[in-house]
């Protein structure tokens, strides 16, 4: 079986369970719009996009070293202290509590806004309140990858909107391209760029 051909049978069974494309996007590390092309297949080819795997980083210790890592481009690039640093559900929140340690400061949970059903209109994103809270704090966004930017971009507005100060954002891989988004650094460990 092909690559193609085993995103497509992932994307069949995630649909299976009732995810939505969005959700099945998410879960694949993939576009929406490449979801949308491994469920229903309409069109000759998939749309644009790099697939990443991240079975690798399953191990803990080596989520670790990829932590440390994205804590060194935080320290060298952001010249303020983080008071708290927030992971986008799902796939940022491992490595953001690792960052957050390795940071010493606070951790908090951001869940964007996710479409109920593909025909709908998106939910608004919220941050968890079982975790730190962001009111008169300078916050560091982590994630796992970025294409779009807009769950980053919601993450921004939610922290700004409850009076925090997004300082940086940082990824493991940078789909989308760019160093900058909504105006603060996007730090990432790799940039896929097309040519």
């Amino acid at each position: 079986m092909t690559k193609i051909e085993t995103l497509i049978e992932r994307a069949r069974r995630l649909k299976e369970k009732g995810l939505t494309t969005e959700e099945i996007a998410d879960e694949l590390n993939v576009s929406r719009e490449t979801a949308l092309w491994l469920i229903t297949r309409v069109g000759e080819t998939p749309p644009s996009d790099i697939y990443v795997e991240w079975r690798e980083l399953t191990k803990p210790s080596r989520l670790r070293f990829v932590a440390m890592a994205m804590v060194d481009m935080i320290v060298s690039e952001v010249k303020e202290d983080i008071d708290v640093v927030v992971g986008i559900a799902t796939s940022g929140i491992p490595l953001a509590s690792m960052v957050a340690e390795e940071l010493g400061c606070e951790f908090s949970i951001y869940y964007p806004r996710k479409f109920k059903t593909d025909e709908e209109k998106p939910r608004g994103g919220i941050l968890s309140e079982n975790f730190a809270r962001v009111t008169g704090k300078k916050c560091a966004i982590i994630d796992d990858v970025i294409s779009t930017g807009r769950s980053i971009k919601e993450a921004i507005e939610v922290i700004d909107a409850n009076d925090g100060k997004a300082v940086c954002a940082a990824v493991i891989v940078n789909k989308r391209g760019g160093n900058e988004i909504e105006g603060i650094p996007l730090l990432s460990m790799l940039r896929i760029l097309r040519i």
